[in-house]
């Protein structure tokens, strides 16, 4: 990969203990990526690591390629598709190492990305998530995009991760002990979370663990047209259930009920507007009434969504809209008349 550091000698401390380290990677047809994803673990300048592939019910020839290519040189375990943070359970669960580092199938590591997670674990042993920073790529897995900033959290990271709209910290970036993973339990357990799983087991593992972030680019994220977080649609019905889902959580220690319910409302609202999309009207109309329900300041425009949705197509959204606010802008000039 472009930029990867040379290696150099592993510290003392590091070669006495020489922890295992479990990476775990699922994959749904991505034979044409996963090899390079395999090929960057397999060379990494720290040794001890187990390559668990987690084949999720892949139909283009993945099982095949990867036994003729690697052999025992991995772990390949297939299963049933039943989406990404099922395969990644599987992988919590078969792995043997004290420590885990999630890969996505697409995705490639620099050559001292685990070298690198390991020593900060040996120097703090208080933290128990470690995530870096990344770098986009384009589908050739080499050439250099513009990448978002890093993401830089405060020692209170639940809330932080909380207030905002979805995840900022890579999968693929982070390494975590496997015992605070098992004692979380893991991913949901549910075939239907397939966008948004991994905000949902951040925000699990920071309402108990400590999290640390490294500002540097160790993991090479590839952008291509067949990503899973590309569906619109799955990632607001995954963002709708982490936020739900965030009840369990302790979430009153970071918002009123108000805000909570408000944020709960938007998830809601943008579930509506994908479902109008793609053309299920009934659906789009409930959540629309769910989410005037929940925030009651907003209820009037929701309303109005709800109704329209039930009886027009999508392409009526912009004069829907555009209704909406006019609506709201006379309802504000009676109240302050």
């Amino acid at each position: 990969m472009p930029g990867d550091p040379k290696p150099d000698n592993l510290p003392d401390n590091l070669m006495e203990s020489n922890p295992l380290v479990s990476i775990v990677i699922p994959t749904f047809n991505r034979k044409r990526f996963v090899c390079e994803a395999i090929d960057s673990c397999l060379a990494q300048t720290y040794q001890n690591c187990e390559v668990i592939v987690i084949d999720d019910g892949s139909t283009d020839g993945t099982g095949a390629h990867l036994l003729a290519e690697y052999g025992d040189r991995i772990r390949y375990i297939r299963q049933e598709n039943q989406g990404p943070a099922i395969a990644r359970n599987r992988g919590i669960w078969e792995a043997r190492g004290e420590y885990i580092h999630f890969l996505d199938a697409d995705d490639q590591f620099a050559a001292n990305k685990v070298e690198t997670c390991l020593r900060l674990f040996l120097q703090r042993s208080d933290v128990d998530v470690l995530h870096t920073y990344y770098q986009f790529v384009a589908p050739d897995g080499r050439t250099r995009i513009e990448t978002t900033p890093f993401p830089s959290f405060s020692d209170d990271i639940f809330c932080e991760m909380l207030r905002l709209t979805g995840n900022h910290i890579l999968i693929s970036s982070t390494m975590i002990r496997t015992a605070a993973l098992r004692e979380i339990g893991g991913f949901e357990d549910d075939p239907e979370f397939r966008s948004a799983e991994d905000w949902d087991l951040f925000l699990r593992l920071a309402s108990k663990h400590k999290f640390y972030g490294l500002n540097e680019q160790l993991v090479y994220r590839r952008m291509h047209g067949d990503m899973l977080s590309d569906d619109r649609l799955q990632g607001a019905l995954g963002r709708l259930k982490t936020v739900e889902n965030a009840r369990r959580y302790g979430w009153e220690r970071c918002m009123s009920a108000a805000e909570f319910d408000h944020k709960l409302a938007a998830r809601h609202h943008v579930v509506a507007v994908n479902w109008w999309k793609n053309g299920k009207r009934a659906k789009a109309s409930y959540h629309f009434q769910r989410a005037a329900d929940l925030y009651p300041p907003e209820a009037r425009q929701r309303r109005l969504f709800a109704w329209f949705s039930s009886f027009l197509p999508h392409q009526s959204m912009d004069w829907t809209i555009a209704i909406a606010q006019g609506f709201r802008r006379l309802t504000g000039r009676k109240r302050r008349g």
